[in-house]
């Protein structure tokens, strides 16, 4: 599979509802071991702005090592269901020297109550594609995905660092 980022905006095109207008790659994210949701609605209010209407960033996920799948430091995600963001989340802001920009982490006090799946032993041929915000306000309608890499107990001594990389776009409805 490609890595080039017209093919990750045709592949989510292909994979979403008709009326999306279009799918635009706008960077690249190294993995880390923070669990969090990189957007929240103040994060993304300029983005609201120029959007004609609905709007969502949804990451995709690839592990870009050839020669092996990921064993060391997986990808999880956790269902949006199991987190209650009123009592699990909080914002905390990210400083860039032209703007600030607002994360959603995920409180360990809920763990009881979270979900998670995790995603071992992905090859370079696969890609995990995820929504990290949806403008959507409408009932039943994801709107974060908290997600992390993770220290997996299992993973064998020798098994080599994971080499990955995190495509962040942004779709835009016409609805």
């Amino acid at each position: 599979m490609s890595y080039s980022f017209a093919k990750v905006s045709e592949l989510l095109k292909n994979s979403t509802t008709s009326s999306l207008l279009r799918y635009v790659v706008f960077s690249t994210l190294s993995s880390t071991t923070r669990c969090a949701c990189p957007a929240t609605p103040t994060s993304t209010a300029s983005t609201a702005d120029a959007a004609p209407a609905r709007f969502a960033f949804v990451n995709c996920w690839r592990n870009i090592d050839r020669d092996a799948p990921v064993l060391a430091d997986p990808l999880c995600c956790c269902t949006w269901p199991s987190v209650n963001l009123k009592e699990d989340a909080w914002p905390y802001l990210m400083m860039y020297p032209d703007r600030v920009g607002e994360n959603l982490a995920l409180c360990n006090e809920g763990a009881d109550s979270h979900a998670w799946y995790h995603y071992s032993k992905m090859t370079c041929d696969e890609a995990l594609y995820f929504k990290v915000y949806d403008s959507s306000e409408a009932e039943g309608v994801p709107r974060f995905v908290f997600h992390s890499a993770f220290k997996d107990p299992r993973t064998p001594k020798d098994a080599p660092p994971r080499q990955s990389i995190e495509l962040r776009t942004i779709a835009i409805w016409d609805d």
